[in-house]
């Protein structure tokens, strides 16, 4: 085995200097044919032979990279498919030799008329001589249109065609679609024994770009569910699903919209807050049209009334000459309405209050004439049962 690789590294060389390339020419005047061999980077077009010289020098720098980069721009150019072999050998330097074969197989398929036989030969031998180091693997996916890589290289999209050829050693296989997480299997393939991969792709927490600005209010906190997201306005991602936005600030009305975010379908919303109205409405009846009603010490209106209050505690007043003055206090919450129905009572006349204040002095006046006249005098005689000068004896317990 390491003979047949040193007589392929021997002739991949060759092939990297002036490997010969058999064009028929005219034969010339006597009547004999001559054979003129053409180098490759003779058969190639003036303006790309620049590439193919880059390409040589970078190759003896030892700088495969390089060299792959412009012998593959030199192929694309001319389309000449003898430069394939020198890409292959590039890979092969930089031991993808999977690669490598892939490339003298599509310089075979592209041959035609256009690559010698003795140079077609040389591609065959080179591919038995890197065979043995190139296996193959089978993979299996549960998502179609996912992108395999081996070694970070593209292979192609699932389903595959087939087995694909891959390196003998440690390769990773990574498989990744949009809108699932990568998946990476490291496999050990060993010569003559196909390897298998079986990938199970996991769903990603999908997100879709949410722009939330307000307006209103100055300072307002933008929050998602519940979870403050800072001042707005608000630009982030945000789990595809429903959810609901809300601006709040000090002294204005929260604001909330709930939405339904759609994976790639950037949501913009604008909230509009306004100022908190801590008030109520009060609604006042009297039964006189031409009464005066105050609140906080300030005439509002005469009869009825309507308008907005502060909510909290108010003071009522109504009034109108000759009827009795009706207070009362009102306590007024946020967004109440109250009606207040106020029926005025006559007051009574002084007249009255002097002729019932002289009824009263007129009776009492009688009572105590009454009693003078009934009470006793000091100079009338006591009439009793006693004899002058004698005390009974149950006074002073029996003793005389």
């Amino acid at each position: 085995m390491k003979c047949r690789l040193v007589a392929a590294a021997a002739m991949l060389g060759l092939v990297l200097g002036a490997s010969p390339s058999i064009a028929q020419n005219k034969a010339p005047s006597g009547g004999a044919s001559q054979a003129k061999k053409v180098s490759i980077r003779d058969s190639l077009p003036e303006s790309v032979r620049k590439d193919w010289d880059a390409a040589r020098d970078l190759y003896e720098a030892k700088d495969y990279r390089g060299a792959l980069v412009q012998f593959q721009r030199a192929f694309e150019l001319s389309r000449n498919p003898r430069v394939l072999f020198n890409v292959g050998v590039c890979e092969k330097s930089l031991q993808h030799y999977s690669r490598a074969i892939a490339k003298w197989n599509q310089q075979l398929a592209e041959a035609d008329d256009k690559v010698p036989a003795d140079e077609l030969q040389q591609v065959r031998e080179a591919i038995a001589a890197l065979q043995p180091y190139v296996s193959t693997v089978e993979v299996t996916a549960d998502q179609p249109g996912a992108t395999l890589y081996i070694d970070d290289q593209v292979i192609g999209d699932t389903p595959l065609l087939g087995p694909v050829a891959i390196d003998v050693g440690k390769r990773m296989l990574k498989l990744t679609k949009k809108g699932f997480q990568d998946k990476v299997i490291e496999l050990t393939i060993t010569a003559g024994t196909p390897g298998r991969a079986s990938f199970v792709l996991e769903p990603l927490v999908r997100k879709s770009a949410v722009s939330v600005a307000v307006v209103g209010a100055r300072g307002a906190h933008v929050t998602v569910d519940g979870i403050d997201m800072g001042p707005a306005p608000f630009r982030g991602e945000v789990v595809v699903g429903r959810h609901t936005f809300e601006a709040r600030a000090p002294g204005f009305v929260t604001v909330r919209q709930t939405s339904e975010v759609v994976f790639e379908k950037p949501v913009d919303m604008i909230l509009s807050m306004a100022a908190e109205r801590h008030s109520g409405k009060v609604r006042v009846t009297v039964s006189e049209s031409d009464a005066i009603v105050e609140i906080d010490g300030k005439v509002r209106g005469s009869g009825t009334w309507e308008g907005v209050l502060p909510a909290g505690g108010h003071q009522l007043v109504v009034r109108k000459p000759g009827f009795q003055t009706y207070s009362t206090d009102l306590a007024l919450n946020d967004d109440q309405v109250r009606n207040v129905t106020v029926p005025l009572s006559r007051e009574r006349g002084a007249a009255w209050f002097y002729w019932a204040a002289g009824s009263v002095a007129v009776v009492a006046g009688a009572v105590v004439a009454t009693y003078f006249v009934t009470r006793p005098s000091e100079q009338t005689p006591v009439t009793g049962t006693l004899a002058p000068g004698l005390i009974p004896a149950n006074l002073h317990g029996g003793q005389r």
